[in-house]
């Protein structure tokens, strides 16, 4: 399979919206055996990302979660909720 077309990124990344944060991480490494995970829950801006590099597909998929903090009944501390929100499918050159 060759490069993704702006249609086709747009149509994947519809798709994996779609799903949950989980099945979304399966249908990436199942579009491309040669998938790579660039970046596991990085924070950027006030967004958490999970990047993916296609190097087959010529792509890079981000995956955008959002955090909630939720405190703890009767403690200091707080529970950290990940709330997957959206999912990117950019042009990469796997030769950078």
């Amino acid at each position: 399979m060759g490069m993704m077309n702006e249609e086709e990124r747009l149509e994947f990344a519809e798709k994996l919206a779609s799903l949950s944060f989980k099945k979304a991480r399966n249908e990436i490494r199942r579009q491309d055996s040669a998938a790579r995970l660039k970046t596991y829950r990085n924070s950027v801006n006030r967004e958490i990302h999970t990047s993916y590099e296609l190097p087959t597909q010529g792509v890079k998929i981000i995956l955008v979660e959002e955090r909630t903090n939720k405190p703890i009944k009767d403690t200091a501390k707080v529970r950290t909720e990940y709330h997957y929100v959206e999912a990117r499918v950019i042009p990469w050159d796997p030769s950078s």
